[in-house]
């Protein structure tokens, strides 16, 4: 598979949310400073300086994404696999641990923290998926029953015959390891086209939702610290709700192509055959 330079991933899991996260900064709590200091002010009036006045707002944006992906990734990822676990165990009906149950005092308190760090998620999640139990806020769901074992087979058949791994231990009850998972989904990518490009498109999907909610947990944190002690920025109860929600939202998003990204790597190696390269 050859990939461009700037992939669709770039765009969408990096452009974007550091572009959304820009412009509520900009023209939701007035911070206009950063635009100002991100054009190019001699820019004559023609159109194509207008144009390239934009392109230090561009790269800022490409790279504010970056800082959310690893952000994101910190938080609202390990924050998905504590509470849901792995997609490729619940996929297979692997019931999650308890989210506090870590093996040290500091690993629990440090649960702890997560789960207060990213408070509009984890309380939307607890009351709408944990207590009241509905279920379009479920999206870490399993496979039907008759599905999982073919699936399972199959996919330690590939892992073993094609990849030269060890699958005498992996049972259907634990699912399938997170790491070998990347090693599916690395080769369906480099041996299977058709399927190569829906992988690329979910991995792209679940960055921009993963990435976005991070910005709308800092966008709420921000809102919540001008509410109570700053009159700098127009800031109301509306702001904080709104990005609480939003947030919530965007992370219902990225457990669904998360699942989706990796149900792909489970389908495409069941049904893998040497053909398909």
């Amino acid at each position: 598979m050859k990939q461009n330079p700037f992939s669709f991933y770039d765009f969408l899991g990096y452009m974007l949310p550091g572009a959304v996260l820009l412009y509520i900064i900009t023209f939701v709590f007035g911070v206009d400073d950063i635009v100002a200091k991100l054009s190019l002010e001699d820019a004559s009036s023609s159109t194509a300086n207008q144009l390239l006045s934009f392109i230090p707002a561009v790269i800022f944006s490409y790279l504010l994404g970056h800082v959310l992906a690893i952000g994101s990734s910190a938080l609202i990822e390990a924050f998905t696999n504590y509470s849901n676990g792995y997609p490729s165990e619940f996929l297979f009906g692997v019931k999650p641990k308890a989210y506090l149950s870590s093996d040290t005092i500091s690993g629990q308190f440090g649960r702890v923290v997560l789960w207060l760090l990213i408070l509009p998620i984890s309380v939307f999640k607890l009351v709408l998926k944990d207590i009241l139990k509905i279920k379009m806020f479920n999206q870490a769901k399993a496979l039907p029953q008759p599905l999982r074992e073919a699936t399972h087979n199959k996919c330690t058949a590939v892992l073993s015959q094609h990849i030269d791994v060890d699958t005498s231990n992996m049972k259907l009850e634990k699912g399938i390891d997170g790491d070998y998972l990347r090693l599916l989904y690395h080769f369906i990518f480099e041996n299977s086209e058709r399927h190569s490009a829906k992988l690329q498109n979910y991995v792209a999907l679940y960055g921009l939702t993963r990435n976005v909610s991070f910005a709308f947990i800092v966008l709420f944190w921000w809102s919540v610290y001008s509410y109570f002690f700053t009159s700098q920025f127009s800031v109301g109860k509306i702001h904080i709700v709104s990005f609480a929600t939003l947030a919530y939202v965007f992370y219902i998003g990225f457990v669904k192509f998360y699942r989706r990204y990796s149900l792909e790597a489970v389908m495409a190696a069941s049904v893998f055959s040497k053909k398909d390269g």
